[in-house]
């Protein structure tokens, strides 16, 4: 069952400012992507491909130029107000930095809780908390929940954050980079935890990501984006191993691997 689709979507910005004040940037040109239920898709492309651009224009951070985004059948595109709100609860992203998405001011515990709070979440709160954190595979969670992001590792800021967004019930997670600034033994724990989290919940994925070795651990499909065109897609396997496209093939010569495939 399809739960998220573009159809013919562009993105073009107005440059105010540099060697090409007035001009427009097309960021992204006829994409057309769709995601599964319970699918994890891979959104492949060196930086300034577009990837991080059709994030934020599938939660409608940024209004496409042309085109529509279709989630479960339904026209968002042109969501205002409350059906916004309510979908960008179902469409939730996770960020590329994990140092950067928690309030150093506050516990592990007070994150989580606000979007509980704020969803009207009625029950034992502090018992939702333990089961989130049991869940990201913080545990015991009592330990946790009184921690500062400063007393936590890179990889267990990021699974707080992942904590904090599966406390609103999202259908979809979009994660742009999600490991590419931890260690390398750390970013393996993190993919696992992704996968976990679409077989245990039911929720469909996009990892957005320049690496092909991590996005061959995870996904069923991959789409490669090329100056804001997806040049590319399909089977991740077949891509990986027999690309078509000149720039697919390019990225993956490129690319050192110091993965092994999580089975």
């Amino acid at each position: 069952m399809m739960i998220l689709k573009t159809e013919n979507v562009s993105k073009s910005f107005n440059v105010r400012s540099g060697i090409i004040k007035g001009g427009i940037i097309n960021a992204l040109n006829n994409v057309n992507i769709e995601l599964n239920e319970r699918e994890i898709i891979g959104i492949v492309g060196a930086s300034g491909s577009g990837k991080s651009t059709l994030a934020k224009v599938l939660v409608l951070l940024y209004r496409p130029t042309a085109g529509k985004i279709f989630y479960m059948d339904d026209d968002v595109t042109g969501y205002h107000g409350k059906r916004l709100k309510m979908y960008r609860r179902k469409i939730q992203m996770v960020f590329q930095d994990p140092y950067a998405s928690l309030d150093p001011n506050h516990t592990v515990a007070w994150h989580i809780e606000r979007p509980l709070k704020i969803t009207g979440y009625n029950r034992n709160i502090h018992e939702r908390i333990g089961e989130l954190l049991d869940m990201v595979t913080l545990s015991p969670s009592d330990y946790f929940m009184d921690k500062f992001p400063h007393q936590l590792s890179g990889g267990q800021r990021q699974r707080v954050y992942l904590a904090r967004v599966l406390a609103l019930e999202p259908q979809v997670l979009i994660a742009d980079e999600p490991v590419s600034m931890l260690d390398i033994s750390v970013r393996i724990g993190i993919l696992n935890l992704l996968k976990e989290i679409r077989d245990n919940l039911g929720i469909s994925i996009i990892y957005i990501t320049h690496d092909l070795n991590t996005v061959s651990m995870i996904t069923e499909r991959i789409y490669v984006m090329h100056n804001g065109f997806i040049v590319e897609h399909g089977a991740t396997d077949r891509i990986i191993s027999n690309p078509y496209d000149s720039y697919t093939k390019r990225l993956i010569e490129a690319a050192p691997n110091p993965y092994r495939r999580i089975e």
